[in-house]
């Protein structure tokens, strides 16, 4: 019995031994369960580049030769000053970043007699001269003539509370034609340099 006793204990070391050196050489060539990822969250706000301008018509119906016509809540000349009531429409940034808006003439359309722009103040036959001015800027004398390319707005923040109200006028030459005359103002956004 004493020699089955020490057989028992000497089969129970050897598995004890056994197990533990199965447990050792499995178990160091297994890394700990931990994270081994991270992440970064990446936000960017895109420079882009949009502006609305609350009223895009202007339709003035039947026009007389050498009169001036008023883009403005009432259709008549400002008096003094032009402030924000006197403009009929408003220009807002609604891009991301700070805009200069440039402001672009074309001649018109007809199909006969289109009037071309004028830009000296005397429309001759076949002309018109289109004035523009902003809330501000002073008296209607102090209105600009629409060319093929002006600065208009400049340093116009992002934001519905940044605005900048406008006007024009339109003064007609005399006409060859009596057709119907369609013409384009363009107004364009530009990043802020």
């Amino acid at each position: 019995m004493k020699h089955k006793k020490r057989l028992n204990i000497k089969v129970l070391s050897v598995l004890i031994a056994l197990t533990m050196a199965i447990s050792l050489t499995f178990g160091l060539g297994v890394p700990a369960m931990a994270s081994t990822n991270a992440e970064v969250t990446i936000t960017a706000t895109p420079e882009y580049l949009a502006m609305t301008n609350s009223e895009d018509n202007w339709t003035l119906g039947m026009v007389a030769a050498s009169t001036t016509y008023w883009w403005t809540p009432t259709g008549v000349a400002p008096a003094g000053a032009i402030d924000d009531a006197e403009c009929n429409s408003t220009l807002t940034n609604t891009g991301t970043v700070t805009s200069d808006i440039k402001i672009h003439g074309h001649n018109f359309a007809a199909a006969a007699g289109a009037w071309a722009l004028d830009v000296n103040g005397s429309p001759a036959a076949d002309n018109v001269t289109i004035k523009y001015g902003w809330s501000g800027l002073g008296d209607v004398g102090s209105m600009q003539f629409l060319t093929l390319s002006d600065t208009f707005v400049t340093t116009l923040a992002p934001s519905s509370a940044n605005t900048s109200k406008w006007l024009m006028s339109l003064e007609t030459g005399t006409f060859t034609a009596g057709d119907d005359e369609t013409g384009i103002v363009t107004l364009t956004v530009f990043k802020h340099v």
